[in-house]
């Protein structure tokens, strides 16, 4: 099956050659690349640069990313892979060091952010060594920015309702079930806000402690890192955060009471005025006063 699926890749290459290059990547498409895409893929340079300047770790080299012309293409190249993969608009591959994307007329969610998320797939694995998959996939989602309000308020749902991604357990593996995997993600994300939100100075020492590596053209064993740089295994961080997710369940309760507080206010205004307004009509009519004569 494997040397199937690489006769297939080795197949599918010489006819991607190379269309356009920005500073961080290399395009690979059967044809020319648009216009309003090239400027697209160029703008995204300011994103990556402001990413890699906030990690203190910058990275000379281009991703690849391959511009796949159909969804049977690229459903080919998931074959084998994890079962996430196929439902994806684009994925990294650790195997041939590539990004590949779906025909881009086939994704529904922003192009950009989808970029983003896998190309900073792509960047960890040129830093790091056994990074852990919770680590990928929250960096990834955090800093393409694809977890909005409504994401995180369903996380906070979920957590009050007592369902939880164990990121320890599948540090190395996707859910096996589709309906845990937005969970798993938004999970993944949380855990990164709370490193570099709640824990900054150990966050900033982890990065420089991964940017003196990669100063020595050295990738940088993420385990040893981790544990140097925040003080503790990886079992009781996940441990420690799961008491702080436990503590977001009442910012969730205290957020949804607020919603329905919110609700409910015109509506008791509303029923207020209308009994106001009855009483008043059911008042009798008092006579108008006579204006008294005045004496000269």
């Amino acid at each position: 099956m494997l040397f199937i699926l690489l006769c297939l890749t080795g197949f599918l290459y010489p006819s991607y050659p190379l269309q356009l290059k920005t500073n961080n990547l290399a395009i690979y498409a059967q044809n020319p690349v648009s216009q309003p895409l090239a400027e697209m893929l160029k703008a995204m340079d300011e994103n990556i640069d402001s990413f890699q300047m906030e990690l203190g770790v910058y990275v000379d080299a281009l991703a690849p990313v391959y511009l796949i012309e159909n969804n049977r293409s690229y459903q080919t190249l998931a074959l084998g892979k994890a079962k996430i993969v196929e439902f994806s608009d684009a994925f990294y591959s650790g195997t041939e060091k590539r990004i590949y994307v779906k025909p881009l007329a086939s994704i529904q969610e922003n192009h950009r952010k989808i970029l983003m998320h896998e190309y900073i797939h792509w960047y960890l694995e040129q830093v790091f060594t056994q990074t852990p998959l919770w680590f990928h996939e929250g960096m990834a989602t955090h800093y393409s920015r694809q977890m909005g309000f409504e994401q995180y308020l369903y996380f906070l749902q979920q957590s009050f309702l007592g369902e939880k991604s164990d990121l320890f357990r599948l540090s190395y593996s996707y859910p096996e079930k589709k309906e845990d995997w937005s969970l798993f993600y938004l999970s993944s994300t949380m855990a990164i806000s709370y490193l570099k939100n709640k824990k900054n100075e150990q966050w900033n020492s982890f990065w420089e402690m991964v940017a003196q590596h990669h100063r020595k053209n050295l990738q940088a064993p993420f385990t040893d890192c981790f544990n140097r740089a925040f003080h503790t295994t990886f079992y009781d961080f996940h441990k420690e955060y799961a008491k702080y997710i436990k503590h977001l369940r009442y910012q969730y309760l205290f957020w949804s009471i607020n919603a329905l507080l919110a609700l409910l206010i015109p509506v008791i205004l509303i029923i207020a005025w209308r009994i106001r307004k009855k009483r008043l009509a059911s008042l009798p009519d008092l006579p108008l006063p006579e204006d008294e004569e005045t004496e000269m």
